[in-house]
């Protein structure tokens, strides 16, 4: 079912692909688009729900899956699209290639119960959301009382997998996640073919990112998918606004740019960030290049323009939805060091080294500098190259900051020119020595053991890539969990241990962060989702009992008084977590321990 749930998913894709897509394109190539225009499409017509009320029953999912399972149909007999012996070979390497990454990702993924960290709290529960209302919701009711107007791409694919596959939610969203953490790959391929022009580069850059760098396979320690599903379109956005400025297939990826720009809207902010500041530097380079034929090349530039208003366009009632709700707005800021001492050792700078790393990684970052200095070169590649410095730049503790986004959001995506760079100089570099030795089987050679040592050596540090201080639900959470779930009222208000997340918000220390999203039960911090209310009473008295829970170790006044204030009725504590443990509440009137098997207790409190 897991293996099918996937196969629906490709539907729209596939059909875009029969009806729109080349024959003789690489079947890598085509089936990373497909993956990327079902990303995009499902997203949209969530939104096409939401605008005119429509909900989503079970039978109108079947519906249109099987209108898709008929487009695709349809479309291969109508174009005879019996593809070429060769074509077929490549498709079947291609798919168990994938197929090899995506059982890596999961395999990295095996010890974990509950994605990890706080996030995914929030996405769970909006998951949640999703599939009790049938489409996107106006609000949270009855989890949280305030209005709903978050990115929702990943969120509405998880929900569409969840109801087709029948796995738990939370099971979903590692499964699926793992799976578009090995999507990434193939986009970064399909962008590779369209820059290099050559499949070798683009394979050498897509198995760096697969094998040898820590992101984006570190995702999986912050429960990051909203953002991997993001990475998974940006690639291909860039890769059709480069076919439109070179004139190839001009209104077919003017449509697919299109697309592809609404679903990254919807999908994550920052990543749709990125497309804008390459689509800007790949127009201004397309003109400044060539001056002298200004009305030839403002076809192509204004094309790619054109396009991406076009997806803002498709993606704007949600944008204006956004702006509505959005407490703050976005802003340029500027840190600058007060030394040469402090350029090093000052700001997050060990932080943003660490994100670089661990050695493999660092390593990687020289010839994908020098790389970068190959790319500013070439007329063809100068745009990306520029966007690549620019992500470099921005992801320095010092300098410029695009608020409310941190120079580590983009040190975190610098896996991707990282990995297209690399790959672009070891395919330069195998050329020359192909020249220079007059034998193509040397530079060949070269590739492969230069792309395969590296992944061997960035594999042996990516096996345990799942951080264990970001776990928050064990084995013995979600027993205690599932006996919440049937053993308390759902109107239960739970004391839960706190410590203080950022921004002044919050957060659970273990398992009972998950209260909310996974019982339904409500608790004292429930998820860190409330700092995104425009409700300034409502969050600041959150913020405040979050805090008060953070400091009681006993059954103190603070204790009573947070229990009156809040009207909590129960209480979850974890052995070893959090400022108050079982000992602290030891005799405590009104207290009683209804719960406990080692590591977990529950308590009933009579107020």
């Amino acid at each position: 079912m897991t293996i099918l749930a996937c196969v629906c998913l490709l539907l729209p894709g596939m059909a875009w692909w029969v009806w729109l897509g080349q024959r003789q394109e690489d079947p890598i190539f085509t089936f990373a688009q497909t993956v990327g225009i079902s990303l995009a499409m499902i997203p949209l017509l969530a939104l096409a729900g939401f605008v005119t009320g429509l909900r989503f029953s079970v039978a109108l999912i079947v519906i249109l899956l099987l209108a898709c399972l008929l487009l695709v149909v349809g479309g291969l007999i109508r174009h005879g699209f019996w593809l070429p012996r060769r074509y077929r070979l490549h498709l079947v390497i291609g798919l168990a290639a994938f197929g090899s990454v995506v059982a890596w990702r999961l395999y990295q993924a095996r010890d974990l119960l509950l994605p990890n960290w706080v996030d995914s709290q929030h996405h769970f529960l909006i998951i949640k959301t999703i599939l009790e209302s049938g489409g996107v919701p106006q609000d949270l009711m009855p989890y949280l009382p305030m209005p709903f107007y978050y990115h929702f791409g990943n969120h509405a694919v998880t929900a569409l997998f969840t109801a087709v596959s029948n796995l738990p939610i939370g099971q979903a969203m590692l499964v699926l996640g793992q799976v578009l953490n090995a999507a990434v790959g193939l986009s970064v391929y399909a962008l590779g073919k369209t820059l290099w022009r050559n499949w070798r580069p683009a394979l050498a850059a897509a198995l760096l990112v697969s094998f040898a760098t820590r992101m984006p396979a570190y995702y999986l320690s912050w429960g990051r998918y909203t953002l991997l599903t993001g990475l998974a379109l940006l690639p291909l956005a860039m890769g059709q606004a480069i076919n439109l400025v070179r004139g190839k297939q001009r209104w077919v990826s003017a449509l697919t740019l299109a697309l592809l720009t609404a679903g990254l809207l919807l999908t994550h902010y920052f990543a749709a960030l990125l497309l804008a500041v390459f689509i800007v530097l790949l127009a201004l380079g397309t003109l400044l290049h060539d001056l002298r034929h200004l009305p030839k090349v403002w076809i192509g530039a204004s094309a790619a323009l054109n396009s991406v208003l076009a997806g803002v366009l498709l993606a704007a009632p949600w944008l204006w939805r956004v702006a509505q709700f959005t407490p703050s707005n976005p802003g340029i800021d500027a840190r600058w060091p007060e030394s040469i001492e402090a350029v090093l050792t000052g700001g997050n700078a060990d932080y943003i080294w660490k994100l670089l790393g661990p050695a493999s990684n660092h390593w990687l970052l020289l010839p994908a500098g020098l790389g970068l200095l190959f790319a500013l070169c070439k007329r063809h590649t100068l745009s990306f190259g520029v966007w690549s410095l620019t992500l470099a730049l921005m992801a320095l503790p010092w300098g410029l900051t695009l608020s409310p986004f941190r120079s580590d959001h983009f040190a975190i995506v610098l896996f991707i020119p990282i990995a297209l760079l690399t790959g672009g100089l070891f395919w330069w570099c195998t050329r020359q020595a192909e020249r220079l030795l007059k034998q193509r089987w040397v530079g060949t050679l070269l590739l492969v053991l230069l792309v395969l040592g590296w992944c061997a050596w960035g594999f042996s540090d990516a096996q345990d890539v799942a951080n264990p201080t970001t776990v928050l639900a064990t084995e013995a959470d979600l027993a205690a969990l599932d006996w919440i779930t049937e053993n308390t009222p759902p109107e239960a208000r739970f004391f839960i241990n706190t410590t203080y997340w950022q921004g002044g918000v919050y957060r659970g220390v273990d398992g009972g962060g998950w209260l909310l999203p996974y019982t339904g039960r409500w608790s004292l911090v429930p998820t860190i989702f409330y700092g995104f209310s425009p409700d300034a009473d409502w969050t600041g008295e959150l913020r405040g009992w979050g805090e008060a829970a953070s400091q009681v170790s006993t059954c103190s006044e603070d204790f009573w008084n947070l229990v009156e204030e809040a009207e909590l009725d129960w209480v979850y504590l974890r052995k070893g977590v959090g400022s108050l443990q079982p000992e602290g509440l030891v005799g405590c009137p009104g207290v009683e321990e209804v719960y406990e098997d080692g590591e977990v207790w529950v308590y009933k409190i009579e107020r």
